[in-house]
């Protein structure tokens, strides 16, 4: 053989040789091409996904949070509401000593005394409240004492000092604003 055949030869095999390798690097290559492909479309798909339930939870937090600052302002207007409510029924009722009926009020308050503590009991009350005792028929075991602390109303103790029943205007408030609160609180719309 001539050394120009074996030249062509070796240059015939490394051809085919070359074109073996491309052909077998790009198979490789379209292989991980493939693989990438497949790899980043599912990537793609997780992506959006959790993209989708990210923006879900984030719709969710925003919708809790709206609902918590409403209710926040809801609860805060009914206490501003219920607060001037309490503000002017104290008022009124620190004020009935003002009232034409305001001596029937005592003479009922003594009533209830009698009932709670017994018959023989002092009253403490104004010098102004006792000017109205003067007008309402009392039994003679009830003494009369005037107390400067107290504006209207009466306070009242047994003669034993054991009992006390505390009818002041403003203790009777005080007994009554919890359940007038609540009330009113639960029923403001």
């Amino acid at each position: 053989m001539s050394l120009e055949n074996i030249l062509n030869e070796i240059q015939n095999t490394t051809e085919v040789e070359l074109k073996q390798i491309k052909d077998d690097y790009a198979k490789k290559m379209e292989d991980v091409t493939t693989s990438c492909n497949e790899k980043l479309g599912r990537m793609k798909q997780d992506y959006a996904v959790k993209s989708e339930n990210d923006i879900k939870n984030i719709i969710r937090q925003s919708e809790d949070t709206i609902k918590l600052q409403a209710k926040k302002i809801i609860d805060d207007r009914k206490k501003e509401i219920l607060n001037a409510a309490m503000q002017r029924l104290k008022s009124y009722v620190t004020s009935l000593n003002k009232s034409s009926n305001y001596q029937e009020l005592l003479k009922t308050m003594l009533a209830e005394t009698e009932k709670e503590i017994g018959k023989n009991f002092t009253v403490y009350c104004s010098e102004s409240d006792l000017e109205k005792f003067k007008n309402i028929k009392v039994s003679e075991s009830v003494h009369f004492e005037i107390d400067k602390t107290i504006r209207s109303g009466i306070v009242a103790i047994s003669s034993d000092g054991k009992k006390e029943a505390d009818m002041r205007l403003s203790s009777i408030f005080d007994a009554i604003s919890y359940d007038i609160e609540t009330y009113l609180y639960e029923n403001i719309k």
